[in-house]
């Protein structure tokens, strides 16, 4: 009677054990402490960012959070600008109000609303440094 493999009677080649191979999310990982599973034989993903490989994935992982970001802040941005004729619309005396001779209509789309331009672009820019960051982290621990 011959086993199966693993079991007496096989070939000795298919009794040998097999590789094993441990998968684990980069967030797990950052839970172990930065410890990894062994895992013999891997070559790092910093080399495997010009293939079509694992890479990739990450490289795209990072154009997309990237992408959601810039979404999400021109989002808010066109709510803001956006929300300003109805803001005139629902409120007539801002719309007729004067200051120092200047409509106040004027003074709100020249003078309030680069401030928060400015803060949309600094939250961009932290949260896209962040997200780089992130990725770069990903890729030495790789």
């Amino acid at each position: 009677m011959t086993g199966g493999p693993g079991r007496p009677g096989g070939d000795p080649a298919e009794g040998a054990p097999k590789r094993r191979i441990t998968v684990a999310h980069p967030r797990t990982l950052a839970a172990l402490g930065g410890r990894r599973p062994p895992v013999s034989g891997r070559k790092p993903v910093a080399g495997d960012l010009g293939r079509q490989t694992l890479g990739d994935i990450y490289l795209h992982s990072l154009m997309r959070a990237q992408l959601r970001l810039g979404l999400a802040v021109v989002g808010v941005l066109v709510a803001v600008l956006g929300g300003l004729p109805f803001l005139f619309l629902a409120a007539p005396a801002l719309r007729n109000a004067m200051v120092a001779g200047v409509p106040v209509p004027w003074l709100i789309i020249g003078v309030a609303v680069h401030p928060v331009i400015l803060a949309l672009a600094f939250v961009c820019l932290r949260h896209a440094r962040r997200n780089e960051d992130d990725f770069a982290d990903l890729v030495e621990r790789s």
